[in-house]
C-alpha cells in the first residue's frame, strides 16, 4: 500500500471521528422524523431509541438491525447518515454507500453526507469518485486548507503530481509558513522522484521545529534514494532519541541494515519491533514483508509460517510465502502453495496470474491460458486478468489474440485505462497510428496528467511529423511529472530534431544518452541530430556504440554508418 493510500486512511479515520458518534442527546430524537402518520413516528422512534442503546451497548450489529426497522416506518437523512456510519464501521462499505446516497436524495447539499460518500469512494478504492466529491466541497469551502491537502492527496494517489502540486502551493501561497503544507509537498516530490526538492522541504521544516517526525522520517527515505545509509540510520536513531517506543523507526532501522547485508543488526531492530507491538500479529507480517523486500526469503517465509492458521489474514499468508518461494526460485514449491489459495479469497486471482506467469515461463502456455479463464471466470471485472491475458498472447508475437483479449476487458472495463493503454501499444506494433492514437486518448480523458500516455502521444506525433507543438506541450506536460526520466527527454531531444532545431536537439538528446547509456534508440536519435549538425566523426562513434546495445536495429544502423563512411571518404576524412 503506498504511503499516499495510508495517508488517506488515516485522515478519513481522523475527520470521520465526529461521524462515528451517534448523536447522544435523546431529547431531540422527534427532530430526526417528518410530520407523518403519529403512528409511524412512534414506531419509528421506538426503534431508534433500541438502535441508541444498542450502539451504547456496543452492539452494533444490534444497532444496525434496529436502525433499517427505524428506517421501514419513517426515513430521514440522519437516521441513514447514522446508519451509513454503522456500516462503515462493520466494514461494509457499500451498504453504508447506498445509505448515504439515500440520505443525498432527501438532503441533496448536505456536506456531511458529500463528505462522508467521498471518503466511502475511497476506501471503495473508487478514488475518480472521492475526487469529484472532494472538488465539490473544496468549492464550497475555499478557505478549508485541510481539504485542499486531502484532494492533493487524492491527486498523487491517481498519479496526477502537476495538479496536486499546484493545489498544495496555492495554500502555501496563503501560508508559507504552514509546516504540513511544505510536508505535503515534500511527499509530492518524493513520489516523483525529484529528491532534491524534496529533501528541500523536509529540511525547510526541520530548521522550524526540529521535532518534527513525519518529516524526519521522509527525510530518512530521500537519504536511503540516494545511498546515504548512514545518514538514513542516523536519522531514525535521532527519531528514537524523541520516541524511543516508536516501532516504525526500529523497522527502517531493520530494513537499512538489510540493504547494508548486516543480518544480525537487523535481526535485533526487528526483533525490538516484535517486542514492542507485543509480537501483534500485523507487526510480523510487516517484518516478514520487510525480509521479503530485501530478498531475505528464507527469513521471510520463517516470519509468515508464524502466522499460518491466523485468520485475520486468510489465505494472504499463503500467497505471500508463495512470492517467496518464488523469489528464492523455488518455482514448484510457489506453484503447490498457489494452487492451495481458496477461490473464495481475496488473493484467489493475483494467485491464478502468478501461477499462469509461472507456468508460461515453463512454455505451458495452454496451461497458463486455462488458469487465466479460471480468473476470468472469478473476476470479469478486474483489468489485470485481460492484461495477463494479452501479454501471453504477445510473448508468442500473437498480436491480433491479445488485441482482442483487451477489448474483451474494455467491454467489462469500460474505463480501464491500462487497457486503453496497452491497445495504444499493440497498434503500434501493428502500424495501425490512428487506432493507437484513439487509444492513449482515451487514457488521457480519464487521466489528463498520465506522464507515459503524455509522453506516448507526443513521440508518436513527432515520429509522424505532426502536430509537433502540440508534440512538444505533451512532452512538457509529461516532464512535469518525471523530469528525470530518460525516455521523455529523448522524446522531447526528438521533437526538436524534427522540428529542425538541432542544437536544441542535441542538448535533450545528449542527456538523455547519459540517463539511458544502454538504450540504443537514444544513441540512434542522438547520432542523426549529429549528423544533421554535419559532425559525422561523432555521429559515427555512436552508431558504432548504439550496434553493440541490445535493443539495436542492426541493418538500419549498418546502413548508416556505411553512408557516413563515404561521406567521410568523399571528404578525406
Amino acid at each position: 500500500m503506498t504511503f499516499f493510500c495510508l495517508l488517506l486512511i488515516a485522515y478519513c479515520s481522523l475527520l470521520l471521528g465526529g461521524c462515528q458518534s451517534l448523536p447522544k442527546n435523546l431529547a431531540g430524537l422527534p427532530s430526526l422524523l417528518s410530520s407523518q402518520s403519529e403512528s409511524s413516528q412512534s414506531q419509528a422512534y421506538f426503534h431508534y431509541l433500541k438502535a441508541q442503546r444498542a450502539f451504547l451497548a456496543e452492539n452494533l450489529s444490534q444497532a444496525i438491525a434496529e436502525y433499517e426497522e427505524a428506517l421501514k416506518f419513517q426515513e430521514t437523512a440522519q437516521m441513514q447518515m447514522e446508519l451509513a456510519t454503522l456500516y462503515q464501521r462493520q466494514g461494509e462499505l457499500k451498504k453504508a454507500l447506498k445509505c448515504v446516497e439515500s440520505a443525498l436524495k432527501l438532503e441533496p447539499r448536505s456536506q456531511e453526507a458529500h463528505f462522508l460518500l467521498a471518503n466511502l469512494h475511497i476506501g471503495l478504492n473508487q478514488l475518480k469518485e472521492a475526487t469529484q466529491e472532494y472538488e465539490r466541497l473544496v468549492v464550497q469551502n475555499p478557505n478549508n486548507r485541510e481539504m485542499q491537502l486531502f484532494l492533493a492527496t487524492l491527486y498523487a494517489q491517481q498519479r496526477r503530481f502537476p495538479k496536486a502540486i499546484r493545489l498544495v502551493q496555492g495554500v502555501l501561497r496563503s501560508d508559507p509558513t504552514l509546516l504540513v503544507g511544505h510536508y505535503y509537498l515534500g511527499r509530492l516530490y518524493l513520489e516523483m522522484d525529484r529528491v532534491d526538492k524534496a529533501k528541500q522541504e523536509f529540511n525547510y521544516i526541520l530548521s522550524r521545529d526540529q521535532k518534527f517526525v513525519p518529516a524526519m522520517f521522509e527525510l530518512a527515505v530521500a537519504l536511503e534514494r540516494e545511498k546515504h545509509y548512514t545518514q538514513a540510520l542516523n536519522l531514525n536513531r535521532r527519531i528514537l532519541h524523541l520516541q524511543p517506543q516508536n516501532g516504525r523507526a526500529w523497522l527502517n532501522i531493520g530494513r537499512l541494515f538489510l540493504i547494508r547485508r548486516n543480518l544480525e543488526e537487523a535481526h535485533k531492530a526487528l526483533e525490538r519491533v516484535k517486542n514492542l507491538e507485543k509480537h501483534d500479529a500485523l507487526a510480523i507480517l510487516q517484518i516478514g514483508l520487510v525480509y521479503l523486500e530485501q530478498g531475505y526469503c528464507d527469513e521471510a517465509i520463517k516470519e509468515f509460517r508464524v502466522l499460518f492458521n491466523n485468520p485475520r489474514f486468510g489465505n494472504r499468508i499463503r500467497y505471500y510465502i508463495a512470492l517467496a518461494l518464488e523469489e528464492k526460485g523455488a518455482a514448484q514449491e510457489a506453484v503447490q502453495e498457489y494452487q492451495a489459495i481458496d477461490r473464495e479469497s481475496e488473493n484467489f486471482v493475483p494467485a491464478r496470474l502468478r501461477l499462469a506467469y509461472l507456468l508460461s515461463q515453463q512454455k505451458k502456455r495452454e496451461e497458463a491460458r486455462r488458469l487465466l479463464e479460471e480468473a476470468k471466470a472469478a473476476a470479469p471485472d478486474r483489468e489485470e486478468v485481460y492484461l495477463a491475458i494479452a501479454y501471453l498472447f504477445e510473448e508468442e508475437s500473437m498480436w491480433h489474440r491479445a488485441t482482442v483479449a483487451l477489448l474483451e476487458g474494455l467491454e467489462k472495463v469500460p474505463n480501464g485505462s491500462e487497457l486503453h493503454y496497452r491497445l495504444a501499444v499493440l497498434y503500434e506494433k501493428q502500424k495501425n497510428q490512428e487506432a493507437s492514437i484513439y487509444h492513449i486518448k482515451k487514457v488521457l480523458e480519464s487521466d489528463p496528467d498520465n506522464p507515459d500516455a503524455l509522453n506516448f502521444l507526443g513521440y508518436t506525433y513527432a515520429e509522424a511529423g505532426i502536430h509537433l507543438d502540440e508534440a512538444e506541450r505533451l512532452i512538457r506536460g509529461a516532464l512535469l511529472a518525471k523530469p528525470e526520466s530518460g525516455h521523455i527527454i529523448d522524446s522531447l531531444g526528438w521533437v526538436y530534431y524534427k522540428k529542425g532545431l538541432y542544437e536544441k536537439a542535441i542538448e535533450e538528446l545528449r542527456r538523455a544518452h547519459r540517463k539511458m547509456p544502454q538504450d540504443a534508440t537514444v544513441a540512434e536519435h542522438l547520432g542523426d541530430a549529429y549528423v544533421k549538425q554535419k559532425r559525422f566523426q561523432e555521429a559515427l562513434k555512436i552508431y558504432r556504440r548504439a550496434m553493440l546495445l541490445e535493443n539495436a536495429e542492426i541493418s538500419k544502423l549498418r546502413k548508416k554508418i556505411q553512408e557516413l563512411e563515404v561521406q567521410l571518404q568523399k571528404r578525406g576524412l
